[in-house]
């Protein structure tokens, strides 16, 4: 069942979207301006979203995590900054950008570090694939990007798999190890945490 807002905190937040994502209010609507629109998929804390939102009022920022323990930060985070071009939604990325995001409406998507699922058995689950990808796709904007980057040096591997597999013609894909491609100043706490520990980061840009 899904939860309400009331039942995710003590005080509901207008940050948070808690309607089923076959109820979601277009972007338009949500932010009641028709300013370009970034998502977030997987954005834990949303350490990267809220400072995009900080530098780039004229942006609506979109964030979508299923896991409330971390994503709670980032609507209280937000809330404090009386930041009003950002907002949450608690629910499964897919079913948000299947049945809540209209074709042709979002600049960019992000999506760093999502969970690689390493062992054999639970690889089905990985959230990247070709199928997503095109999925993805036409939801972007002309000219829009999907920003992803992973740790996980098989799961980048088969990012790259699943480029091939969309059976889509990107007017540019770019990649590179350690170098973030898109807005290097902000990170995700994942990010900082995995450059700490010396770990090699991958990174794949895609422009539609």
């Amino acid at each position: 069942m899904q939860q309400t807002a009331a039942q995710l905190q003590h005080k509901p937040s207008p940050l948070l979207l808690c309607a089923s994502p076959r109820e979601l209010p277009e972007p338009s609507r949500i932010f009641e301006n028709p300013n370009p629109i970034e998502i977030e998929i997987g954005c834990g804390k949303a350490k990267f979203l809220i400072a995009r939102a900080q530098q780039h009022p004229e942006i609506n920022f979109l964030g979508i995590d299923v896991v409330w323990k971390w994503m709670k930060y980032g609507v209280e985070r937000s809330g404090k900054r009386g930041l009003t071009n950002i907002k949450y939604v608690k629910s499964d990325a897919r079913e948000v950008i299947k049945y809540g995001i209209p074709s042709w409406s979002v600049s960019i998507f992000h999506i760093y570090f999502p969970d690689p699922w390493p062992k054999r058995r639970h690889r089905k689950r990985r959230l990247i694939t070709g199928e997503f990808l095109k999925l993805l796709h036409s939801r972007l904007t002309n000219d829009g990007l999907i920003e992803l980057a992973t740790d996980h040096v098989d799961y980048f591997v088969q990012m790259q798999g699943a480029v091939v597999q969309s059976g889509l013609s990107w007017q540019r894909v770019e990649v590179t190890r350690n170098r973030r491609l898109f807005e290097a100043l902000a990170k995700t706490n994942y990010e900082l945490k995995y450059e700490s520990a010396g770990r090699t980061l991958r990174y794949l840009e895609l422009q539609k």
